[in-house]
């Protein structure tokens, strides 16, 4: 009797570590599932931030022309007909 025990005993060790190993599998298969999806995703968030980062230079360099006399003086001449600053407007007939 006492040699069936041990061997039931052993029986259920190596099913409950089978398990063990089983959960530790899937675990692992988790993480590495969730850790390919955060890789891919900081990849993808670089791209975005290199996009919006290049977009922000562009729009504060569009913002630093509108803003010089030049953009200012050209507005003037081409859509309101006016004149710089010691300049004679000559019209033709």
């Amino acid at each position: 009797m006492r040699a069936e025990n041990q061997q039931t005993a052993k029986n259920l060790i190596t099913i409950a570590c089978a398990v063990f190993a089983v959960l530790l599998i899937v675990a692992l298969i988790i993480s590495l599932v969730s850790l390919a999806s955060a890789s891919t995703r900081r990849t993808r968030l670089e791209r975005e931030l290199a996009a919006v980062t290049a977009q922000v230079e562009q729009n504060e360099a569009s913002i630093a022309y509108y803003s010089s006399d030049e953009y200012v003086e050209w507005v003037a001449r081409e859509y309101l007909d006016m004149q710089g600053k010691d300049e004679i407007a000559f019209t033709g007939n």
